[in-house]
């Protein structure tokens, strides 16, 4: 029974809908935005579920096999209903708030409406080829699975939410603030990234992917990877520090927390055939990231 609800909770991307739905909420609170825009993540997590439900009830009908495409396979009806349900309620959220998203002082707002086209575009790009002129999806390229993973998320977890903050809001946020979330979140993305491009080793180079884990080997990938995970989490946890003014330590305790569990994730990797308790264990990163910084937060204004 515990098997099966994890099963369902991880391999129906309930799990992953959360981690986004954590991440924007860390961007809420250190950006201070208004409550007005609190249906957006809603809108993140709905959107988050249709796109990995839909990611993997393509695959299931692949000649892959592991844990996870044999439930896809099992539940095909409930993905289909995922797949065919979750893009309507988000389409429902578009309609009631399409003031926020597509206008401006009562005018279309083309730059939200580009920036909100872009981010949908390389989003399906990542793992279906629909760029003209590239034959492969960005995820069966080697140089841009990790950037463009690492782009979308933090694009839709930081800068969306900016973008959908009214005139006068906008003025109130500092746009370095901005720069600096954005690029913390980009680093952390990119390191989990890196380590599961290890994990994923034997079956990107069976399908030709000639990502930086497959260019270094496991072993070499993994002893790079903990340093420049160390490097890259001191260096953007300090310019993070340093711009919202987090010189407490409850902050440092918040930021450094996870730089070491990335750091110990890359030094012992846990190994399974489980993908699920993979998923809870890695990716549930971006919840505990979140929860930590965000608790970190509440308990400094006591």
């Amino acid at each position: 029974m515990g098997k099966r609800l994890l099963y369902f909770i991880v391999f129906s991307n309930f799990f992953i809908g959360l981690c986004a739905l954590g991440l924007t909420m860390e961007t809420f609170v250190l950006l201070d935005l208004p409550i007005s825009i609190n249906w957006y993540l809603l809108l993140i997590f709905l959107c988050t579920i249709f796109i990995y439900s839909l990611h993997y009830y393509v695959k299931s009908f692949t000649s892959k096999n592991d844990t996870r495409l044999q439930w896809c396979r099992v539940n095909r009806p409930l993905l289909r209903l995922i797949v065919f349900t979750s893009p309507l309620l988000c389409i429902g959220i578009a309609i009631i708030h399409y003031r926020p998203l597509f206008l401006r002082n009562g005018q279309l707002n083309y730059s939200n409406l580009a920036w909100l086209i872009l981010i949908s575009s390389l989003t399906l790009a990542y793992s279906y080829p629909i760029i003209p002129g590239l034959k492969k999806s960005l995820r069966r390229v080697g140089w841009a699975k990790m950037a463009s993973l690492s782009f979308i998320w933090s694009f839709a977890t930081v800068i969306v939410p900016v973008l959908l903050s009214s005139t006068d809001q906008t003025k109130l946020i500092n746009r370095i603030d901005v720069a600096a979330l954005f690029t913390h979140r980009f680093l952390f993305i990119a390191s989990l990234g890196f380590l599961f491009n290890i994990l994923d080793y034997y079956e990107d180079k069976e399908d030709g992917i000639t990502t930086a884990a497959v260019w270094l080997g496991p072993a070499k990938s993994l002893s790079t990877g903990k340093w420049l995970t160390v490097i890259a989490g001191l260096i953007s946890s300090g310019w993070l520090i340093h711009q919202f003014n987090l010189y407490r330590p409850e902050f440092y305790a918040a930021l450094a927390f996870p730089v070491m569990l990335l750091f110990l994730s890359f030094r012992n990797p846990y190994k399974s055939n489980d993908e699920a308790v993979i998923v809870l264990r890695y990716d549930g990163l971006m919840i505990v990231k979140a929860l930590l910084l965000i608790f970190a937060v509440a308990i400094s204004t006591v």
